[in-house]
């Protein structure tokens, strides 16, 4: 930057006529942004495809990694973000953003075109007031502030519980990160479950076989594609990692994906799987108007790239840069 400096000086009338002259010492101290990651960002919006392609992507599928920790303006959590295999930089973290109807997500913050405000506000447990039957309903659940204990091991909590305290065996209490804290842990924080047409910001609605357009990803970020293995597809990601049906790499460094399960809407069944499954929404509705393809990892060994979810299941989501 460049600052244009003026100086003025006062002449007693008393002073003969002359040419007088002094020196002035001007001293400026600077404070700049300092950058402390691989981004060269600080936060989650301020991803972009050039920043993401500026990144080399990895020698190989698990061995120097890009990573960091980016702030989510809207919240302030903090969440890791790696380029992966596929040459496409992934949230290794699982969304944890409370929805509410008091505030809207907005072109400047999120992955939406416009102005938009949920129709129900994230709920704290699974109970029968706050599961809805509909496949164009709008429901997300923060079932705690917890974090899978045994990711690579398969460890089923069972049916019809409401939070993850109820899953001791299984999860930990854990804050998602408010600082960029380098804590590794956080990779493997629970996150939200959210209805698809929650994920997709209104956007998912009835459609079928295509794309929703908008999600409550951060801006810069969207949801990963499903029933694919292009670049930017959960298949692709899978492939590129030469996962295959192994549970145990896809719930490892550097993917981390979590079994957290999901929320079913039916009264006996709500918050379930936790600990055994892991279930991710992408942006693809399937050719029926009531179900989204899913990434579904449980077990041992089996991975499924595209399975189908009803809409109204309540799922977990990791965001890839745009």
């Amino acid at each position: 930057r460049t600052y244009t400096l003026s100086f003025a000086a006062n002449i007693g009338a008393d002073k003969p006529a002359g040419i007088y002259t002094n020196q002035v010492t001007m001293s400026v101290v600077s404070s700049p942004l300092e950058i402390t990651n691989v981004f060269g960002i600080e936060t989650m919006q301020e991803m972009t495809s050039a920043v993401c392609s500026s990144i080399s992507t990895p020698s190989s599928a698990t061995v120097d990694v890009p990573s960091a920790q980016l702030k989510d303006v809207r919240d302030g959590k903090y969440y890791w973000v790696s380029k992966l295999a596929d040459g496409k930089c992934w949230m290794t973290q699982n969304l944890d953003l409370d929805l509410s109807t008091g505030k809207a997500l907005t072109p400047a913050d999120s992955d939406v075109l416009t102005n938009w405000t949920p129709a129900y506000a994230t709920a704290s447990t699974a109970t029968t007031q706050t599961i809805l039957n509909n496949a164009t309903g709008q429901r997300s659940w923060s079932l705690g502030n917890y974090r899978i204990i045994n990711p690579t091991t398969s460890s089923n909590c069972g049916s019809n519980k409401h939070s993850a305290a109820d899953c001791s065996n299984e999860f930990s209490a854990y804050n998602v990160p408010t600082t960029a804290n380098g804590d590794t842990k956080a990779h493997y924080a629970l996150g939200n479950h959210y209805q698809w047409n929650a994920a997709t910001a209104g956007t998912g609605g009835t459609m079928t076989g295509a794309q929703a357009s908008s999600s409550i990803c951060p801006k810069g970020w969207k949801l990963p594609t499903g029933n694919s293995t292009i670049a930017g597809s959960f298949g692709g990601l899978v492939g590129a990692g030469n996962i295959g049906t192994d549970t145990a790499k896809i719930a490892s460094e550097p993917y981390y994906f979590v079994r957290g399960g999901y929320v079913d809407m039916a009264n006996t069944i709500l918050f379930t799987n936790a600990g055994r499954s892991g279930f991710y929404w992408p942006s693809t509705a399937t050719s029926g108007s009531d179900a989204a393809y899913s990434l579904w990892f449980y077990s041992a060994n089996s991975v499924e790239i595209s399975n189908s979810d009803p809409r109204q299941s309540g799922l977990s989501i990791r965001c890839i840069a745009r």
